[in-house]
């Protein structure tokens, strides 16, 4: 009995930790939090990078500016559900816009949008 139960046990445990590598490598975001690391007139490119990662989206400006989208999306937990989780999950969209002058920062904004809003275009108005 106890040598069924300690296999049971060993096997969970192994399926444990050969999973957790794929959710070791999920890279995460938090855009709300890490806006606040960029401070305008101050913040590089290579900062921004760094504190954000790549750009979601990236435009050149016709004055040599350049402008970076980065977005995500708030689901909560009932969204995941199989089969109604469109339904009774609620998603929310984080988007900042952080606009360069050269290397430095001129301008950053976040927003949270409802989904509507983000398909009008979000940080675009």
């Amino acid at each position: 009995m106890y040598k069924k139960l300690y296999r049971v046990s060993l096997v969970i445990l192994a399926a444990f930790f050969l999973g957790m590598p794929g959710c070791a490598n999920k890279n995460v975001r938090h855009l709300a939090s890490d806006v606040c690391l960029i401070a305008p007139e101050q913040t590089t490119k290579e900062q921004v990078l760094s504190y954000l990662g790549p750009p979601d989206e990236q435009y050149e400006m016709a004055d040599g500016g350049e402008t970076w989208i980065y977005h995500e999306v708030k689901k909560t937990m009932l969204s995941d559900t199989p089969y109604v989780g469109d339904k009774l999950g609620d998603k929310k969209y984080e988007m900042v816009k952080v606009v360069f002058g050269g290397d430095i920062v001129q301008t950053c904004v976040y927003r949270l949008l409802t989904e509507e809003e983000f398909q009008e275009g979000g940080l675009a108005k």
